[in-house]
C-alpha cells in the first residue's frame, strides 16, 4: 500500500494497487468486462449480415451457405454469455480470499503501529471499523463496479458510433440523455454512501449490544439484573432506525433506477423512429436495423438495471477509498513493531516527572498539570488517588504510548524520548486493569509476556511463586490445557485466576520495571490486598509501580504518591502520610478502612 499512501485516493490508483495485489484475477476480469463491451456492437454486426444475407439468398444475390459465418459468430456469443458466469464466480471466490490474506495482513499491520491516541478515539475507531471490516469485500466489489463501468461506456460508445453512420441526430440524442443519467446516478449514490455510513455505526452499536444479549460472560448479570428486556428493546430500536435507513437508500436507488429505465425506453422508441427515414432510403439495411433495435433494447435493459448500481458504486468506492486513505495516513508510531531491545547491565537508577502537563487530543482541560516527583530505584512504590485522577495517565506515558506531552520524563537522568521505543518495550511489563483474557493454552498465556524466550524453569518458578500449581493440576489437560471458550474443549477460569494469569505474565517477562494498573480492581478490597501482598513477596527484587483508588495494598510499598487534580500533592511512607493533619491520604485511608478491618 505504499503507493497509496503517496498518493490521492483515485479510482486510477486503486486499478493499480488491484493488479498488483491479485494481478491474474484483475486483468481477467478487465478482459471480460472489455469482451462483454464490445459484444453488442459485434452481435448487432452479425445479426445485421445474417438477416442480410438470407435476404440475398431468398433473392438470388448472394448463397445460403453464406448464412453460416454470422450464425456461427451469433451461436459463439451465445456459448460465451451462458459459459462466463460460472467461470466468473470461481474467480470471484478466489480473488476474495487471495485479497483477505494481503489486505487484513497489511490492515492489520498499520493497526499494530498506530499512534496509540487513535485508539482511544471515538471516530478514529469508528473510521477503523468502517475501513478494515470484510475490506476484501469492498475492494473486490469496487473493483468489479469500475470493470462495469468500463463496460457500459464501451457499450455506449461502440452503439453511438453505429448509430451515428445512420443518423447524427439519434446519436446525439442517446448523448444527451445518458449523460445526466450518469451524472445523477453518480450523485444519488455519494448522497447514499453517507447514510450508510451512519447505518454502519449504528450497526456497530446494535452488535455490540447482540453481543451483551448471547455472550456467554454476561450471562450472569443478564440473569441477576434481568437487562435483557431493555436492552432488547434498544436493540430493537436501533437496529429498526438502521432499517429505516436503509429503506431510504434502497428508495432513492428504486426511484433513480426506473427513472432512468422509463427515460431510456422512450429514447429507444424515439431513436427507432429516427432510424426510420434511413432505413427508407437505403442508407441503413434491413439487417442493421434489426441489430440496432436489438442492441438499442438490449442497451436500454442494461442502462435500466445496472446504470444506478454502477454509479452508486463507483462513488461508494471513491469514499470508501478517500476512508482508506485517512486510515493510512493516520501518524504511526516510530519502530512501534520492533521487539523489545534489551539495554545490557541497565538497572533502575531513578525515574523523573518534570514539570509534565498532558491533555488528550480533543480535549481542553489537563490530566496532568505541572506534575513533577522522582522514584528512587531501590524503592516499590505505590501511586494513590481518587478516581480520574490521572493515574492511568501516568502509565500511558511513562511506557511511551502518548509522546505530546509538555515538560520532560526522565529515566536514569536521560529523556524518555531518547530512548527507543524497542528499549522501553523491553523496559516495562505492565498488567492493567483490562489485562487480556487470551483463548490460548495455560502456558500459551504466560508466554506472551515474553516470545522470544522459552525458559521452562521460570515459567515453572511463576507458576510456584503465583500459587497456580493446583489450578493447573486441575486442568484436563495440565499447562497445555485450552483456555476460554473458543475451542470445543475449552477450561474457563475464575476471576482471581485469570487476574494470577496476567500478572504471570508480568513476572515471566522479566522486565526491570514492573507496573500493576488497577488489574485486581474487580476483586473486593481484602481479596485485592491478598493478591498484592503475594506480589509484593514474589517480587520485592524488581522495581514495581503500583497504581490504585484503594488503599490497602499501598501500605505495603516503600513510598506512596497521592495524586490530585493532576499534580503530586503527597508522598512518603504510609505511617507519615496517615500522621499528616488534614491529608489527603489519610482522609481516603480513613474512609476505606472498614474494608480492611475484619
Amino acid at each position: 500500500m505504499e503507493s497509496l499512501e503517496k498518493s490521492k485516493y483515485n479510482i486510477f490508483v486503486f486499478l493499480q494497487e488491484m493488479i498488483k495485489m491479485i494481478p491474474l484475477h484483475t486483468l481477467y476480469l478487465l478482459l471480460v468486462a472489455l469482451i462483454n463491451a464490445f459484444l453488442p456492437t459485434v452481435q448487432t454486426l452479425a445479426i445485421a449480415e445474417f438477416v442480410n444475407r438470407v435476404e440475398g439468398a431468398y433473392g438470388g444475390v448472394s448463397d445460403i451457405q453464406m448464412v453460416v459465418i454470422p450464425l456461427i459468430i451469433l451461436l459463439g456469443i451465445v456459448i460465451f454469455k451462458q459459459m462466463m458466469p460460472s467461470v466468473t464466480n470461481l474467480i470471484n471466490v478466489s480473488a476474495q480470499n487471495h485479497l483477505k490474506i494481503v489486505l487484513r495482513n497489511r490492515f492489520m499491520k498499520k493497526q499494530a503501529v498506530l499512534q496509540y491516541r487513535y485508539i482511544e478515539d471515538n471516530e478514529s475507531c469508528a473510521l477503523i471499523y468502517r475501513v478494515c471490516e470484510k475490506a476484501e469485500n469492498r475492494f473486490w466489489t469496487g473493483y468489479r463496479t469500475v470493470c462495469n463501468g468500463i463496460e457500459l461506456v464501451i457499450k455506449c460508445a461502440a452503439l453511438i458510433g453505429i448509430v451515428m453512420q445512420a443518423s447524427i441526430l439519434s446519436g446525439a440524442a442517446i448523448l444527451l440523455v445518458s449523460v445526466p443519467l450518469f451524472y445523477l446516478a453518480y450523485k444519488t449514490g455519494k448522497q447514499n454512501y453517507v447514510l450508510q455510513k451512519d447505518a454502519v455505526e449504528i450497526k456497530r452499536r446494535y452488535q455490540y449490544l447482540s453481543k451483551i444479549l448471547s455472550d456467554r460472560n454476561h450471562a450472569k448479570e443478564r440473569t441477576m439484573f434481568g437487562y435483557s428486556k431493555r436492552i432488547t428493546e434498544e436493540y430493537d430500536r436501533l437496529s429498526d432506525y438502521a432499517n429505516q435507513k436503509e429503506a431510504v437508500i434502497e428508495k432513492k436507488r428504486y426511484a433513480n433506477m426506473k427513472s432512468g429505465s422509463l427515460t431510456m425506453v422512450m429514447l429507444a422508441v424515439i431513436i427507432m423512429l429516427l432510424l426510420l427515414p434511413a432505413l427508407s432510403s437505403g442508407k441503413l439495411s434491413n439487417g442493421l436495423y434489426l441489430g440496432l433495435v436489438t442492441s438499442i433494447l438490449n442497451l436500454v435493459q442494461g442502462m435500466s438495471w445496472n446504470l444506478a448500481g454502477i454509479m452508486q458504486g463507483t462513488a461508494d468506492l471513491n469514499a470508501y477509498l478517500n476512508d482508506v486513505g485517512v486510515f493510512l495516513s493516520m501518524e504511526e508510531k516510530a519502530d512501534a513493531d520492533v521487539e523489545p531491545l534489551k539495554i545490557p547491565c541497565f538497572q533502575v537508577e531513578t525515574i523523573e516527572f518534570r514539570n509534565v502537563s498532558f491533555r488528550y487530543p480533543g480535549r481542553e482541560e489537563y490530566v496532568l498539570k505541572d506534575c513533577s516527583f522522582v522514584l528512587q530505584g531501590n524503592k516499590c512504590y505505590a501511586v494513590v488517588g481518587k478516581n480520574g485522577a490521572g493515574k492511568s495517565t501516568l502509565t500511558k506515558l511513562l511506557t511511551g504510548l502518548y509522546e505530546d506531552y509538555e515538560g520532560q520524563i526522565l529515566i536514569n537522568g536521560k529523556n524518555l524520548q531518547e530512548y527507543r521505543y524497542g528499549e522501553l518495550k523491553w523496559m516495562f511489563s505492565v498488567v492493567f486493569q483490562d489485562f487480556a483474557r487470551y483463548a490460548l493454552s495455560f502456558r500459551d498465556n504466560i508466554w506472551v509476556g515474553n516470545v522470544n524466550e522459552n525458559n521452562v524453569q521460570l515459567l515453572e518458578q511463576v507458576i510456584k511463586k503465583l500459587e497456580l500449581e493446583a489450578c493447573v493440576q486441575e486442568l484436563p489437560g495440565g499447562i497445555d490445557s485450552t483456555l476460554g471458550k473458543l475451542e470445543k474443549d475449552g477450561v474457563d477460569l475464575s476471576g482471581g485466576q485469570w487476574q494470577k494469569l496476567a500478572i504471570a505474565r508480568l513476572l515471566y517477562s522479566e522486565a526491570p520495571i514492573n507496573i500493576l494498573d488497577e488489574p485486581t480492581a474487580a476483586l473486593d478490597p481484602k481479596g485485592e490486598a491478598k493478591v498484592y501482598e503475594m506480589f509484593w513477596q514474589v517480587n520485592e527484587e524488581k522495581f514495581t509501580i503500583l497504581i490504585t483508588h484503594r488503599l490497602g495494598a499501598a501500605r505495603m510499598a516503600d513510598e506512596i504518591l497521592v495524586l490530585d487534580q493532576g499534580r503530586i500533592v503527597e508522598q512518603g511512607t504510609h505511617k507519615a502520610l496517615t500522621e499528616l493533619e488534614s491529608g489527603l491520604y489519610k482522609e481516603m485511608f480513613e474512609s476505606q478502612r472498614c474494608w480492611y478491618e475484619t
